[in-house]
Protein backbone atom coordinates (compact mmCIF):
# COMPACT_ATOMS: atom_id res chain seq x y z
CA UNK A 1 0.00 0.00 0.00
CA UNK A 2 1.48 3.09 -1.23
CA UNK A 3 -0.22 5.54 1.68
CA UNK A 4 2.09 8.43 1.30
CA UNK A 5 1.09 8.91 -2.20
CA UNK A 6 -2.85 8.34 -2.23
CA UNK A 7 -4.69 10.29 -3.85
CA UNK A 8 -6.35 13.33 -1.39
CA UNK A 9 -10.23 13.43 -0.43
CA UNK A 10 -12.45 15.74 -2.64
CA UNK A 11 -15.68 17.16 -1.45
CA UNK A 12 -17.85 14.55 -3.62
CA UNK A 13 -15.62 11.92 -1.67
CA UNK A 14 -17.68 13.12 1.42
CA UNK A 15 -21.15 11.30 2.89
CA UNK A 16 -22.16 12.60 5.91
CA UNK A 17 -25.14 11.10 7.80
CA UNK A 18 -27.12 13.34 10.50
CA UNK A 19 -29.12 11.51 13.18
CA UNK A 20 -28.98 8.70 10.47
CA UNK A 21 -30.52 10.42 7.56
CA UNK A 22 -28.15 11.52 4.46
CA UNK A 23 -27.13 15.27 4.36
CA UNK A 24 -28.10 16.68 0.56
CA UNK A 25 -28.03 20.14 1.96
CA UNK A 26 -24.77 20.46 4.09
CA UNK A 27 -22.65 23.30 2.51
CA UNK A 28 -19.57 22.58 5.22
CA UNK A 29 -18.24 20.86 8.17
CA UNK A 30 -15.77 21.11 10.81
CA UNK A 31 -15.13 18.96 13.91
CA UNK A 32 -12.19 19.03 16.24
CA UNK A 33 -11.11 17.59 19.82
CA UNK A 34 -8.87 19.16 22.02
CA UNK A 35 -7.18 18.06 25.37
CA UNK A 36 -6.30 20.60 27.98
CA UNK A 37 -2.21 20.42 28.54
CA UNK A 38 -0.36 22.69 30.34
CA UNK A 39 3.34 22.44 31.24
CA UNK A 40 4.37 21.66 34.73
CA UNK A 41 7.13 23.47 36.83
CA UNK A 42 9.54 22.36 39.20
CA UNK A 43 13.50 23.24 40.17
CA UNK A 44 14.26 25.75 38.16
CA UNK A 45 12.49 27.52 35.04
CA UNK A 46 12.05 24.79 32.42
CA UNK A 47 9.36 22.65 32.21
CA UNK A 48 9.39 18.34 33.92
CA UNK A 49 6.20 17.55 32.53
CA UNK A 50 3.02 18.13 30.53
CA UNK A 51 0.24 17.46 33.10
CA UNK A 52 -3.36 16.95 30.87
CA UNK A 53 -7.17 17.12 31.76
CA UNK A 54 -10.39 16.89 29.95
CA UNK A 55 -10.85 16.84 26.57
CA UNK A 56 -13.15 18.44 24.41
CA UNK A 57 -15.07 18.37 21.60
CA UNK A 58 -17.22 21.01 19.21
CA UNK A 59 -17.03 22.38 15.75
CA UNK A 60 -20.25 23.37 13.23
CA UNK A 61 -22.33 22.30 10.44
CA UNK A 62 -23.00 24.69 7.69
CA UNK A 63 -26.45 23.86 6.25
CA UNK A 64 -29.25 25.47 4.06
CA UNK A 65 -32.38 26.77 5.44
CA UNK A 66 -34.02 23.71 4.15
CA UNK A 67 -32.14 20.97 6.30
CA UNK A 68 -32.76 23.29 9.57
CA UNK A 69 -36.51 23.17 9.36
CA UNK A 70 -36.12 19.44 8.30
CA UNK A 71 -34.21 19.28 11.83
CA UNK A 72 -36.82 21.83 13.19
CA UNK A 73 -39.67 19.20 12.26
CA UNK A 74 -37.99 16.09 13.79
CA UNK A 75 -37.51 18.02 17.05
CA UNK A 76 -41.32 19.10 16.67
CA UNK A 77 -41.98 15.07 16.12
CA UNK A 78 -39.67 14.06 18.81
CA UNK A 79 -41.69 16.19 21.61
CA UNK A 80 -39.11 19.06 21.47
CA UNK A 81 -39.22 22.94 20.82
CA UNK A 82 -36.78 22.89 18.03
CA UNK A 83 -33.37 21.88 17.24
CA UNK A 84 -31.74 23.42 20.34
CA UNK A 85 -33.02 20.56 22.10
CA UNK A 86 -32.01 17.51 19.88
CA UNK A 87 -29.36 15.61 20.52
CA UNK A 88 -27.92 13.14 17.72
CA UNK A 89 -24.87 11.42 16.16
CA UNK A 90 -23.25 12.72 13.13
CA UNK A 91 -21.26 10.12 10.62
CA UNK A 92 -18.71 11.53 8.13
CA UNK A 93 -17.83 9.42 5.53
CA UNK A 94 -14.84 9.55 3.25
CA UNK A 95 -15.24 7.81 -0.14
CA UNK A 96 -12.41 5.18 -1.33
CA UNK A 97 -10.66 6.38 -4.05
CA UNK A 98 -7.68 5.41 -5.47
CA UNK A 99 -5.32 3.91 -2.84
CA UNK A 100 -6.93 5.55 -0.43
CA UNK A 101 -9.05 3.42 2.07
CA UNK A 102 -12.60 4.19 3.26
CA UNK A 103 -12.60 5.95 6.37
CA UNK A 104 -15.33 7.60 8.82
CA UNK A 105 -15.63 9.64 12.06
CA UNK A 106 -18.55 9.38 14.48
CA UNK A 107 -19.48 12.86 16.39
CA UNK A 108 -21.25 11.09 19.24
CA UNK A 109 -24.02 13.09 21.43
CA UNK A 110 -23.96 16.07 19.36
CA UNK A 111 -25.67 18.98 20.30
CA UNK A 112 -26.40 22.72 18.61
CA UNK A 113 -25.83 25.61 20.47
CA UNK A 114 -27.02 28.26 18.91
CA UNK A 115 -28.46 29.27 15.14
CA UNK A 116 -29.23 32.25 13.30
CA UNK A 117 -30.94 33.19 10.35
CA UNK A 118 -30.32 36.48 8.21
CA UNK A 119 -30.97 37.10 4.58
CA UNK A 120 -28.70 39.81 2.53
CA UNK A 121 -30.43 41.66 -0.81
CA UNK A 122 -30.02 39.29 -3.51
CA UNK A 123 -30.00 36.14 -2.30
CA UNK A 124 -31.06 33.13 -4.20
CA UNK A 125 -30.66 30.83 -0.94
CA UNK A 126 -30.19 30.52 2.83
CA UNK A 127 -26.71 29.33 4.84
CA UNK A 128 -26.91 29.06 7.91
CA UNK A 129 -24.12 27.68 10.32
CA UNK A 130 -24.72 25.75 13.53
CA UNK A 131 -22.25 25.39 15.62
CA UNK A 132 -22.02 21.86 17.49
CA UNK A 133 -20.40 20.28 20.73
CA UNK A 134 -20.63 16.55 20.88
CA UNK A 135 -19.43 13.62 23.48
CA UNK A 136 -17.06 11.90 22.08
CA UNK A 137 -15.44 11.67 17.97
CA UNK A 138 -14.70 7.66 17.06
CA UNK A 139 -12.68 7.16 14.24
CA UNK A 140 -14.69 3.91 12.03
CA UNK A 141 -12.18 2.00 10.33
Amino acid sequence: MEFFNSKECEWADMEVLLAGARVTKLRGIKYKAAKDKEQLYGEGDQPIAIQSGNRTYDGSIKILKGCLDDLHVAALAAGAQDVLDLEFDIIVTYKPKGNRLIQADRLVGVQVKDFELGWDQGAKHMEITLPIIFLRLNPIN
